[in-house]
């Protein structure tokens, strides 16, 4: 599908992100091991219950693999301002890539504000409806750095393409957010090697929970998604899968 709405790329960079865990060990254990297996990067959802806690989190996790490995973090908004402004300040120092969603999404003044504050890029817009409308004056006034969609929140493929190339318009990247299940995700890759300005494809992990629906798994090796090259989107749905998850045929 990827040759025809684009085709930039036939492989795309791969980070994992992050359960919510339970412990600073955890995820210490757990980014090594997305590091071992060659993945590109990987992503913090850190509990939120204490900014403290957070900070340490994401400290621990940047000693742990090291200062070259790509890392990210994803609160999913549950700070203040302040809380958000002192969490950017010191990703900045740790080198992360960037901040996402540290604010509500529809807190637009808080997160421009924000936003201006930071030189870590700001990401956002996921839970937003109607994309890409939604989108234009969240970028068009500088809300955010960078806008997220998928294509089971943001229209499918069209409206994913649609938000895409509204965001190139005004030099801003449009990261794919994970889907969860692999099915999904495999649409969410065509879409990754279809256009040019988003960085990753995101899995969540441990990528063995949420593997299932495909008869054979997406091809990555050594970090790189691999597009397949049959036609449609290129893997067979496991139907015996599905039909055992069937409860009833309407």
């Amino acid at each position: 599908m990827y040759k025809y709405i684009g085709a930039h790329t036939d492989e795309v960079p791969t980070y994992c992100s992050s359960l919510v865990l339970p412990s600073i060990e955890a995820y210490c254990d757990e980014a090594r091991a997305v590091k071992q297996q060659g993945f590109k990067a990987y992503k913090i959802h850190p509990p939120g219950r204490d900014i403290s806690e957070d900070i340490e989190i994401h400290r621990a996790v940047r000693k742990e693999v090291g200062p070259d490995f790509t890392l990210m973090s994803d609160p999913v908004a549950p700070y203040s301002f302040d809380e958000a402004l002192r969490l950017g300040r010191e990703l900045e120092k740790l080198g992360y890539l960037w901040l996402e969603e540290p604010l509500a999404d529809e807190n637009a003044a808080a997160l421009r504000k924000l936003t201006a504050a930071l030189d870590i890029p700001i990401v956002g817009t996921e839970v937003l409806a109607k994309h890409p409308y939604s989108l234009a004056e969240y970028l068009s006034t500088n809300v955010v750095d960078s806008i997220r969609a998928d294509v089971s929140w943001s229209g499918g493929v069209t409206g994913v393409l649609k938000s895409a190339h509204l965001a190139e318009s005004f030099g801003a990247n449009c990261e794919l957010h994970s889907t969860i299940f692999h099915p999904l995700e495999l649409v969410n890759l065509h879409l990754c090697a279809a256009i040019s300005n988003n960085s990753y494809f995101e899995l969540l992990t441990p990528t063995t929970k949420f593997d299932f629906g495909l008869a054979t798994p997406i091809e990555i090796n050594q970090g790189m998604a691999k597009l397949p090259e049959k036609p449609g989107l290129g893997l067979e749905l496991d139907w015996s899968f599905i039909d055992n998850c069937t409860i009833a045929k309407v």
